[in-house]
């Protein structure tokens, strides 16, 4: 007879495995046990690692199709399969807006200041205009969806709280605070966790990282896919100001060239 297959023990190994990830010791209390800081890369690994391929993470720019852009933001979850447009400039990513899942701050604290930061962040993505486009299937055609149908998470990652309990009034008003947005979920690794995406809910002791990363994961799942990205809009720019032929394009690399070397 095949062993039943104990997903509590299982559960408890991945925790390990991320916080390992961080540089965090598993046997982690409110008592010094780190092993390194849990900077900004260490939690694109680990989130990266947890989320299936379909998504990326990491750190990037958003951007609409009339221009306007986000602040940099520490964290994204965006579609990689679908989205057609991806910018990069000395390893700095621009992600069309449509293709922004969520977007999640990083401080080595979860406190009011750091929280209200986030939220300004949040709001910057949330701001930008989305297009959307009609699908062609093999049944037909899908109209183009209502961008209001699929909103852009709102996160927060730490390693530390600032109050006794994130359960306390304090740390309550801080995380229910929606001014200039809400956030959906964060952590405190040592702390605790949260999610608001339906009520506001905390993650039970000793299984924060866990917890967070499997609530994360399910607020995503229920967005479905990325919106379809109305191209024209984004080609636009390209029309108005003319697509220069080969010998232009030639003559204006060797152009920037000669500056460059200037």
């Amino acid at each position: 007879m095949a062993q039943p297959f104990d997903l509590s023990r299982a559960y408890a190994a991945k925790q390990q495995h991320m916080l390992t990830g961080l540089g965090i010791m598993p046997t982690f209390t409110n008592h010094p046990g780190t092993k390194g800081d849990s900077t900004e890369a260490r939690w694109v690994e680990v989130l990266a690692e947890f989320l299936p391929r379909r998504y990326g993470v990491g750190p990037v720019f958003a951007i609409d199709s009339q221009g306007g852009q986000s602040d940099q933001i520490d964290l994204a979850v965006y579609d990689q399969q679908y989205s057609p447009l991806f910018f990069d400039d000395n390893g700095v990513r621009f992600v069309p807006v449509e293709s922004i899942y969520a977007v999640c701050e990083i401080k080595p604290v979860m406190n009011k200041a750091n929280l209200d930061y986030a939220r300004d962040k949040v709001a910057s993505v949330r701001a930008l205009h989305r297009t959307s486009a009609s699908i062609r299937h093999a049944g037909g055609i899908y109209p183009p969806q209502d961008p209001s149908s699929k909103p852009i998470l709102g996160a927060f990652l730490s390693t530390d709280l600032e109050w006794t309990s994130i359960r306390g009034d304090a740390a309550q008003d801080a995380i229910t605070a929606n001014d200039p947005t809400a956030l959906d979920l964060g952590i405190s690794v040592r702390g605790g966790a949260f999610d608001q995406t339906d009520q506001l809910t905390f993650a039970p002791d000793g299984q924060e990282l866990i917890w967070f990363a499997t609530h994360l994961f399910r607020a995503l799942s229920k967005l479905g896919t990325a919106l379809a990205i109305d191209l024209d809009a984004y080609y636009a720019p390209l029309e108005e100001r003319g697509v220069l032929d080969s010998d232009d394009l030639l003559d204006q690399v060797e152009e920037d060239s000669g500056a460059g070397s200037a």
